[in-house]
């Protein structure tokens, strides 16, 4: 799961990326966030725990 957010319009955006593996990272500022959108994406493709269902398929 991915959780990207921001107090209000002035605020610093934080996110949040777990996974039921274990996987428990969070960024802040559009720097790190956007690296940390990239890694998650790459992580959902990439995880034993949620590619095992798609292997069957």
């Amino acid at each position: 799961m991915l959780h990207i957010g921001s107090a209000d319009r002035n605020a610093m955006p934080t996110a949040h990326s777990w996974c039921s593996c274990g996987r428990d990272l969070k960024a802040f500022g559009h720097q790190q966030i956007a690296r940390l959108t990239d890694d998650h994406t790459r992580h959902r493709a990439q995880c034993p725990l949620l590619t095992r269902g798609k292997e069957a398929a």
